[in-house]
């Protein structure tokens, strides 16, 4: 079987729940369905069992961050949905990203990924070779994948703990920097 990359399970998500949630005979949004029938329990539900589905036939998440042609990295929630899946992953962003992160403590896929992609200033010689490493991603089999991932568990474990960390770390900051306003 081969492997299939998608960008994001929220596109399926939703259409799977426009299909499966009407109101008054009609397909609805899940925030006015949430609204109207006060489903938000099975609305996160719903998004938590079609994640987990998506999660078990895709291996390696393909992250478009916000800017690609930026003079720096730049990362956004985008970035975190595969370190919290414990996923690996190709940054469709800004040079220099990966080297970012690396500096933050976090590790990535290499030789597993080729990750020469991320030292490529000019941008369309970024997004060349981005779509060469994709393509050839996209051609394993999800079992080859599996075998990696596994591989990689440790990887992926660090990761995932040390975002957790630096999550402790920023909202102690955060709420240090809230008392020092409210005090002056």
């Amino acid at each position: 079987m081969k492997h299939r990359i998608y960008t994001s399970p929220f596109t399926r998500i939703n259409e799977h729940w426009v299909k499966n949630n009407k109101v008054n005979g009609h397909p609805s949004e899940p925030y006015a369905d949430d609204l109207v029938q006060g489903n938000s329990n099975n609305f996160h539900h719903n998004i938590l069992d079609l994640q987990s589905n998506w999660q078990q036939i895709v291996g390696i998440d393909i992250v478009t961050e916000t800017v690609f042609n930026y003079p720096y990295p730049q990362t956004t929630e985008k970035t975190l949905r595969p370190i919290l899946s414990k996923r690996m992953f190709i940054i469709v962003g800004a040079p220099k990203t990966l080297n970012w992160l690396q500096s933050l403590g976090f590790k990535t896929f290499s030789p597993f990924i080729n990750e020469d992609y991320d030292d490529i200033d000019d941008p369309t010689l970024r997004i060349l070779a981005l779509i060469d490493e994709i393509k050839r991603v996209g051609e394993m089999d999800i079992e080859y994948i599996k075998d990696n991932l596994s591989i990689f568990k440790h990887t992926l474990e660090h990761n995932f703990d040390l975002l957790k960390s630096l999550e402790k770390y920023e909202i102690a900051s955060l709420k240090e920097q809230l008392k020092e306003q409210l005090n002056q």
